[in-house]
């Protein structure tokens, strides 16, 4: 009888164990498929704020995606594949045909992002500065300065706290002629304020957005140049 108990137990103990061991091992795998993730991911993006060349981007866009499809439950990946395709339009002296082929790779990433991430703050605020390139010419300015002050508006309400809304926000504006109540009087207070939030913000997820801080700069040195 007391060999048949402890036979039991000793079998209950290696079942205990067996279970805690698979347990183990699969907390393991995840944490490093999770690291493994991250320092992709943070290569990548270390990447695309040094290029300066839109087929860099272009290649840089493609990795984005492929980790989106493989992280699906992931939104960043797409993100910056959207992004890049939108910064790849900054270089090169593309021309309106081109900036818009590029900036439509981008919207059809966005779209993505709006049906699963509609939520972020930072997915709106992207979209805003998509917008805002699509105003190639003056015929377009009306139309996509709208759109992007409803996007930047959105983004605000999400989060306040976002440094980007104040730069777009003040970005727009800047761009708008006087006569429609733009300039860069109007569009100083919301640079200067992104400016105070962009120094103050700290980023302790080495994985979210961090643009718009170098052309806020810019953009709020003009609008002291203009005043003086």
């Amino acid at each position: 009888m007391n060999q048949k108990i402890n036979h039991l137990v000793i079998t209950n103990k290696i079942k205990i164990m067996k279970t805690f061991i698979t347990i183990l091992l699969a907390v393991l795998s995840l944490t490093a498929f999770s690291s493994k993730y991250e320092e992709t991911m943070k290569t990548n993006i270390t990447k695309m704020y040094q290029v300066s060349g839109s087929a860099e981007l272009q290649l840089l866009a493609n990795k984005f995606e492929r980790i989106g499809n493989a992280e699906p439950d992931k939104w960043l990946p797409h993100y910056y594949a959207a992004y890049c395709f939108i910064r790849s339009t900054f270089f090169d002296e593309m021309n309106a045909d081109a900036k818009h082929a590029q900036l439509d790779k981008a919207q059809e990433l966005v779209d993505k992002l709006m049906k699963t991430n509609s939520n972020e703050s930072e997915v709106h605020a992207l979209q805003a500065l998509l917008y805002q390139l699509r105003i190639t010419d003056m015929s377009k300015g009306a139309k996509y300065s709208m759109k992007a002050s409803e996007a930047i508006n959105t983004a605000e309400k999400l989060n306040a706290n976002n440094p980007r809304v104040y730069y777009l926000r003040g970005s727009n504006t800047f761009h708008t002629p006087s006569f429609f109540g733009g300039g860069a009087e109007k569009a100083k207070p919301d640079l200067e304020k992104a400016a105070k939030m962009f120094k103050n913000t700290q980023q302790n997820d080495g994985l979210m957005p961090s643009w718009g801080k170098v052309h806020n700069s810019q953009l709020l040195s003009q609008c002291n140049e203009i005043a003086n």
